[in-house]
């Protein structure tokens, strides 16, 4: 229901973006972190929030992913039908690949193992 809000969007133009996927644990914290803490520690470290449209396409391309495997993808929640802030999740289990969403409000809570993406911040040239 995201993909249906007002406030999902995509890029008209084609872009490439790099990504990186890190762990809550790769970005310091030994126990869990909040959304907010981990959105920080992120810009700390010269990464970005990916735009909301990198969640459908990484779906799209990570059809190879593994077996109960989930990657939240680091981006500006957006409320979804329940009216709750939510961030996608790309994921697979026994019924398939999915492209779900995750509630992700500024004090969610993340364990270490939990895996993001974030958008290597572009250059300035």
């Amino acid at each position: 229901s995201i993909m249906e809000s007002k406030d999902f969007s995509t890029s008209k133009a084609k872009e490439d973006i790099d990504l990186v996927r890190l762990s809550v644990k790769d970005l310091g914290f030994t126990r869990s972190a909040t959304t907010d803490q981990l959105y920080k520690r992120a810009l700390e470290l010269g990464l970005e929030l990916c735009p909301a449209e990198v969640g459908p396409h990484y779906r799209l391309q990570y059809m190879d992913q593994p077996m109960d495997e989930w990657v939240y993808v680091g981006m500006k929640e957006i409320a979804a039908s329940d009216g709750d802030p939510h961030v996608f999740e790309v994921g697979r289990d026994a019924d398939g690949a999915w492209l779900d969403r995750r509630w992700a409000d500024p004090g969610t809570e993340w364990d270490p193992g939990d895996q993001f993406l974030f958008r290597l911040r572009k250059s300035k040239t």
